[in-house]
């Protein structure tokens, strides 16, 4: 590797990492930089920042997504992965990094073109399995696109409450909610 594809992967690293720590919002190129130990000009020869973060908060969700599909469970367990875990705390970070992002590509065309590649990955890989789980026989599924749509719209609005402690919902209360949701729409057996 280059010394200029090492500095270059060095920042791209160091912003996965600071996103990881702090969020899409609290992130600066100068926690980058430090954590990277190139200089401010370094970085803004590489990489323009929004884009820099757009792409490190990519690179995280993209990396969730391959780790779901290197999985070799069949759609049942891995539907069940998926609710048993959507409201983990050890997944905080991830509903936190989603629904920053979210907000600030309002504003923010790189992100917004990032956020939109990766949820268009997430619904593809949800939509799939609930497909395989309908051909084997698992549970119905006569939409498997509007399901998975309506399931990550229920996840990330359970997902917020439970970040701003806006009731009193816990964790448990929106796994039931979520499950609840997959079970009318796929009348599970």
């Amino acid at each position: 590797m280059s010394e200029k594809e090492d500095s270059a992967t060095r920042i791209r690293q160091a912003a996965v990492e600071i996103l990881l720590e702090v969020g899409v919002r609290a992130a600066t190129t100068r926690m980058v930089t430090e954590r990277a130990g190139v200089g401010r000009g370094l970085l803004n020869h590489y990489f323009r920042w929004s884009e820099l973060r757009a792409e490190a908060w990519g690179e995280i969700f993209d990396r969730l997504i391959e780790q779901d599909a290197e999985q070799a469970l069949g759609p049942e367990a891995l539907m069940e992965n998926y609710l048993r875990a959507a409201f983990d705390q050890s997944n905080r970070i991830y509903w936190f990094l989603w629904l920053d992002a979210t907000d600030l590509a309002k504003t923010d065309a790189a992100l917004a073109v990032v956020i939109t590649r990766v949820q268009s990955r997430m619904l593809e890989q949800m939509a799939g399995y609930l497909r395989q789980g309908a051909e084997q026989g698992l549970w119905q599924a006569s939409d498997p696109d509007g399901i998975a749509l309506r399931l990550s719209a229920l996840y990330d609005g359970l997902a917020n409450m439970l970040l701003t402690d806006s009731t009193d919902l816990s964790a448990e209360q929106a796994e039931q909610h979520l499950r609840h949701l997959f079970f009318l729409e796929t009348r599970l057996t």
